[in-house]
């Protein structure tokens, strides 16, 4: 692979633009009938490092620029010409046909001969190992031969590549540069209709221009007339509305005059008014600490009297815990009794029923009388 086929997969999708080296992607391809478009339609480096749009017309435009510039070549150090020689696609062409015609029959034809050459030798000598090893260092050699022939076609093939490639792109700037031509054909036509329209739009302005200057040089001098006759109006309209502004400054002066004379007259009865306010409000102050002493003292005095009742109420209250005191005292002094009482009357009881018991065991245990006595009961004291 050489080097021009390694670095197109990584242009591919890239602008193409002729002699310098665009990392915008080409422009999308709108689908219209012919060829896809090969540059970026951008701005951006020329050939002669000048900005320019990377389109058609300027590609073609760049590829005659490259194609004027002198090709450098490995004799250029020491300042001799070299002659131009035959272009490469006619220079691939003439060393295929020479290697074709010529080369190629000859070596097959020295093979061959060699071959029999070989096959004499063989039946001369009758050795077939020697004639074995004979015939494989000539094959080897042939093998030789041929792979060196078929890499020296296979390097014409590349040229023979690279020669029709630079015919394509020759004929793709050819379509390029007609296109461009035809563009621009299309664009000098577009101008000059434009160029004519305009002159056209042109002697029109001017023609409107100066009937608009006449019609403003009559409304001029119209208005003009028209602002004098306003000036002498205003001057009279002016003179008589000073006249009624200076008879309304002279009304509203005396009306203003009333009206002060009548300001004065109602101050001085609101000062007197003022002035009764101000007795009436003495009268009322003194009213008011009048009335402030005398609840002052009513309070006083019913603070005493609530005093007095609140007295009395804790000597009351005194007086009844006493009592109430005294009459718990009397009633636990009679539970006492009464317990006292009921504690000795059950023991009493407690003696009674004992001493019948013992009575009836002992009438239970004697042999019965025929007319027995019944006893009395002593009947227990109660306590008091």
């Amino acid at each position: 692979m050489t080097e021009t086929e390694s670095i197109a997969p990584r242009r591919q999708g890239l602008c193409e633009f002729p002699g310098v080296t665009c990392a915008n992607p080409k422009q999308a391809d709108p689908g219209a009938p012919g060829r896809p478009p090969k540059y970026c339609g951008r701005e951006g480096a020329g050939v002669d490092g000048k900005p320019v749009v990377h389109n058609k017309a300027n590609a073609w435009a760049a590829k005659n620029r490259l194609a004027r510039q002198p090709v450098r070549r490995d004799g250029d150090a020491v300042g001799s010409a070299v002659p131009a020689g035959p272009g490469p696609v006619t220079a691939a062409r003439m060393t295929l046909e020479q290697l074709m015609k010529g080369s190629l029959p000859r070596l097959v034809e020295e093979l061959e001969g060699h071959l029999a050459q070989i096959a004499e030798a063989v039946r001369t000598y009758g050795d077939a190992e020697a004639v074995a090893a004979e015939v494989e260092q000539l094959q080897a050699a042939s093998r030789a031969e041929l792979a060196d022939l078929e890499r020296q076609r296979g390097e014409e093939e590349h040229r023979r590549r690279k020669a029709e490639q630079l015919a394509a792109e020759a004929e793709d700037a050819r379509e390029e540069a007609d296109e461009a031509a035809q563009e621009a054909v299309a664009a000098l036509e577009s101008a000059r209709v434009d160029l004519a329209v305009a002159e056209e739009a042109a002697e029109q302005a001017r023609r409107e221009a100066a009937a608009v200057r006449e019609s403003a040089a009559d409304e001029l001098e119209q208005a003009r007339q028209e602002i004098a006759a306003a000036h002498e109006a205003s001057a009279t309209e002016i003179e008589r509305i000073r006249a009624e502004a200076e008879q309304r400054i002279r009304d509203v002066q005396a009306v203003a005059d009333d009206q002060l004379r009548q300001a004065r007259t109602e101050a001085e009865a609101a000062r007197l008014a003022q002035a009764a306010a101000e007795a009436e409000r003495q009268t009322a102050q003194q009213t008011s600490d009048q009335l402030r002493t005398e609840l002052r003292e009513e309070r006083n005095r019913h603070r005493a009297e609530l005093e007095a009742l609140r007295t009395e109420h804790r000597t009351d209250r005194e007086q009844l815990r006493a009592d109430h005191q005294s009459q718990l005292a009397d009633l636990r002094k009679a539970a006492e009794d009464r317990f006292t009482a009921l504690t000795t009357a059950q023991h009493a009881a407690e003696q009674v029923a004992e001493t019948l018991r013992h009575q009836l065991q002992t009438a239970t245990a004697a042999p019965h009388p025929t007319n027995p006595k019944p006893q009395e009961p002593a009947t227990p004291t109660p306590a008091t």
